[in-house]
């Protein structure tokens, strides 16, 4: 049985590198927050597992393992930063929950394919699945950070896994500027054709989106925030849609979503809701869970 990873703060992180392209970006983000929150940093990469015999496989794990400390040395990582390099073979999402594991690391950090990657390869991929399957949070990065984080966006359906995506987000981004977003279902498709005036129409909607931010506003009292004032933003209509049109309103440079991470489900957060939105956002996306995955490593 592994523990849960700490929510007292930031001290260990994993990222994981193939070392394309996609993963420097990502390495470069881990680079911030380890200057930012003082944690320690793994690089680790997953070998081919299809070496043809032993002393080849042995070969490629000592050239990975120089590689990633040419890396390190050209990270310009601080001074009294503690970073080390592990290398496994196996298949990459299990070699990544089981290294996050071992180390009991915060936050596992990983690469997106570029700007079109979630359109074309969503289900199946490494951080799809470490996401899914894995108990630590996920930082799926999307873009060349340009400093720590300015405008996170937190959706919410008030469960504990939101809960968790946005304490760790406030962790993760202390001076960002945070935006929580509730989506309600209205009927207003329903209520539409079924005649109803646009009047008639808010008249209806106006007590569900009173009662939504009564919501709102009980959940982020459960929230230890630190004093650190949070915009509250409540919106009817269909979660993904909402989700993707604020986050490009607010050029959110971080979207922070929980995930219930049930094996055998290809989506995370709200079953196709996640989908539509990790295909349509081109920002970081920070994933989460609270408690811990069912999924037994092999």
């Amino acid at each position: 049985m592994t523990e849960p990873p700490s929510a007292l703060g930031l001290k260990r992180l994993l990222v994981a590198t193939d070392f394309s392209p996609r993963a420097d970006v990502a390495m470069r983000r881990a680079v911030q927050i380890v200057s930012e929150h003082g944690a320690a940093l793994t690089l680790f990469h997953v070998s081919d597992p299809d070496a043809r015999d032993d002393a080849l496989a042995r070969q490629l794990a000592l050239d990975a393992e120089e590689t990633l400390r040419r890396k390190i040395r050209a990270l310009s990582l601080p001074d009294n930063a503690a970073a080390t390099v592990r290398v496994a073979t196996g298949k990459p999402f299990v070699e990544i929950i089981r290294r996050a594991r071992q180390e009991r690391v915060e936050l596992v950090i990983v690469g997106a394919h570029g700007q079109h990657f979630w359109k074309d390869l969503l289900l199946g991929t490494t951080a799809e699945k470490v996401a899914r399957k894995g108990d630590r949070p996920v930082l799926v990065v999307k873009r060349a950070p340009r400093g720590p984080y300015r405008r996170v966006l937190v959706p919410v359906d008030f469960s504990d896994h939101s809960r968790r995506a946005l304490e760790l987000a406030l962790q993760l981004a202390p001076r960002a500027q945070f935006h929580v977003l509730h989506v309600y279902q209205g009927f207003e498709a329903q209520l539409r054709r079924a005649g109803l005036p646009v009047s008639e129409m808010v008249r209806h909607q106006r007590p569900l989106a009173k009662e939504a931010r009564q919501e709102i506003d009980a959940f982020l009292g459960t929230i230890d925030h630190r004093g650190k004032p949070i915009r509250r933003e409540v919106w009817n209509g269909r979660a993904h849609h909402e989700i993707t049109r604020v986050a490009r309103r607010l050029h959110a440079d971080l979207v922070a979503v929980g995930t219930t991470g049930r094996t055998g489900l290809p989506y995370i957060l709200l079953g196709s809701v996640a989908e539509h939105v990790l295909r349509e956002l081109s920002c970081d996306v920070l994933v989460a869970r609270a408690g811990s995955a069912r999924f037994k490593l092999p």
